[in-house]
């Protein structure tokens, strides 16, 4: 009998000690997605907004004519929204976002990856980290450099070298790998405020014992901000399902954090210039400048 996956997912974020939350996260039937932005106050929450809310819609269903699902290029499209941004909002200059998403077609698993947000797998007995670091101490361990104790009090810890912020060549830096996932699987994607503030042991131990995805992920972030958290939290926790023998109803796209909160201008202003891919257009709509 052929599987067909889908992913019952749940997401949580919080601002942590921060002022303002820059994170975004998504949870949908076919995708789930952490993108931590960088570059201020409005900017880091502009970028991953922009990039999660170009994605959400693709939640129902990846391409299933193109090997990755079709990511990588509306990963691309969706950097061209920072891009088109800054274009129109100088102020933003500089702004960047981190980026995991796992996604699933039939009986396939895809993950994109940029930066230093995370992806994991929990398949009892075992927790497997699925994504490497782009960062500077991830660089420095991998030379021999430094070790991971020293990583975790770097005072350049959150460096990274590879992040999403309208640059040409910014994809250059994406991760597209095939993924081994299967029904009974727990996913986490996670930005670097759930990552840095718990062990893998603690989170391996948390998504052990939760009933469903949304403990999982209320029961993380509670950790996280106990720990305490130096950072933003974003949890997502995706639990994977065959849909011809689970049956339970899928997830309903959702967003959280940044991509969640009232809108600015800037977010607006995109969105009335280059729709959303759920229109079907993936290239900005010809429009004056303000």
């Amino acid at each position: 009998m052929d599987v067909a996956l889908s992913l019952h997912a749940s997401a949580r974020s919080h601002t942590g000690p921060r002022p303002d939350n820059q994170d975004s996260g998504l949870v949908s039937p076919a995708l789930v997605a952490v993108a931590d932005g960088v570059g201020g106050n409005v900017g880091g929450a502009a970028a991953s907004g922009l990039v999660v809310s170009w994605l959400a819609p693709l939640g129902t269903g990846l391409m299933a004519d193109e090997p990755d699902g079709g990511l990588a290029r509306l990963i691309a499209a969706a950097n061209e929204r920072i891009r088109t941004a800054v274009t129109h909002r100088p102020r933003l200059e500089g702004m960047a976002t981190t980026l995991c998403a796992v996604g699933v077609q039939g009986d396939t698993a895809v993950l994109a990856h940029i930066g230093d947000s995370r992806a994991y797998r929990w398949r009892a007995p075992e927790l497997v980290q699925l994504t490497r670091d782009h960062t500077l101490v991830q660089a420095l361990m991998d030379a021999g450099s430094i070790t991971a104790e020293e990583a975790l009090v770097h005072p350049q810890r959150s460096a990274v070298y590879a992040a999403l912020h309208g640059g040409t060549d910014d994809v250059e830096g994406l991760e597209v790998l095939a993924l081994d996932v299967r029904p009974g699987d727990r996913l986490l994607v996670c930005s670097d405020g759930l990552s840095g503030a718990l062990p893998a042991q603690v989170i391996a131990e948390l998504l052990a014992v939760a009933e469903n995805a949304d403990q999982a992920a209320a029961t993380l972030l509670g950790a996280a901000l106990a720990a305490p958290a130096s950072d933003n939290v974003t949890v997502v926790v995706a639990d994977v399902l065959d849909d011809m023998v689970d049956g339970r109803p899928p997830t309903r796209y959702r967003t959280v954090g940044a991509a969640s909160a009232s809108r600015d201008e800037t977010v607006e202003v995109l969105e009335a210039l280059w729709p959303g891919p759920a229109t079907g257009a993936f290239r900005p709509v010809t429009a004056s400048s303000d």
